[in-house]
């Protein structure tokens, strides 16, 4: 192999790791992130790419030459559909065979960048969702406005969790105690139960993705990944029942109250 299919193989190695990486790092599955890495080097390389992924990591190995394997750290990832269809788009004009490898860096490039929801629309997303979910689980309608409320309240407080870089951990449980707290002393001044805007608002926390994926995961095969997406969504869910809990548990113990 001479110098320029080297350094040709060795871009698309590149490329291939990084977008695995992104899609990792946006909430995409396992499985989707390895086809993702093995199709784009197999568009720009010579030979086959041997990607193994896990949750937290891609390991990119050519087989039929000697280039430098490319290894990326995923420590953390957030949901980020865009980014993820974004990726799914170019991996499909590579496939098609509608884009250059320069094109191709440049589109990955772009979707790297694209950036999360703002504020405002976090903020709206999370007073919107507490309110339906309340609202859904049989909750009054003032039992969805003391949701509305500590939806706000714990959007807003995740985003400045988010700038402060506190651990993830600590960010359920307080935002937990947070929804709690809010909801309790609102539904008692509205005059209505407090457990439908509890539950309504805590979903908002809820693993969902984790917790899909995981299982998406176990039916692929991929049993190593889908038993640590299960226990980082049985963590979260650990988070959310030790915040709320303790909450509860003070409030019973100063009123004499128990909420059911």
């Amino acid at each position: 192999m001479d110098d320029s299919q080297n350094l040709r193989s060795q871009e698309a190695l590149t490329l291939a790791a990084d977008a695995a990486a992104l899609l990792l790092a946006s909430g995409a599955e396992t499985s989707r992130a390895q086809e993702t890495a093995e199709i784009l080097f197999r568009a720009f390389g010579t030979g086959e790419l041997q990607a193994y992924v896990l949750t937290n990591g891609v390991i990119a190995v050519p087989l039929e030459h000697s280039l430098p394997g490319g290894v990326r750290n995923v420590p953390n990832s957030s949901v980020n559909l865009t980014r993820v269809a974004a990726v799914n788009e170019l991996s499909r004009q590579i496939a098609a065979g509608g884009l250059t490898l320069d094109e191709a860096e440049a589109q990955l490039a772009r979707a790297q960048r694209i950036p999360f929801p703002n504020d405002r629309v976090q903020l709206a997303a999370g007073l919107s969702g507490a309110f339906c979910f309340a609202m859904i689980f049989g909750g009054t309608l003032r039992a969805g406005l003391a949701a509305a409320v500590a939806g706000l309240a714990a959007s807003s407080y995740l985003l400045l969790c988010e700038r402060l870089n506190l651990p993830g951990g600590f960010r359920k449980i307080t935002t937990a105690s947070l929804i709690t707290l809010v909801c309790l002393p609102l539904c008692h001044l509205l005059g209505t139960e407090a457990s439908h805007a509890i539950i309504g608002t805590l979903m908002i926390l809820t693993p969902g993705i984790a917790f899909t994926m995981g299982i998406r995961d176990f039916v692929q095969g991929d049993y190593l990944s889908g038993t640590i997406r299960m226990i980082d969504a049985l963590l979260v869910a650990a988070c959310i029942a030790i915040g709320t809990g303790f909450v509860l548990l003070c409030y019973s113990l100063l009123t004499g109250v128990n909420i059911a």
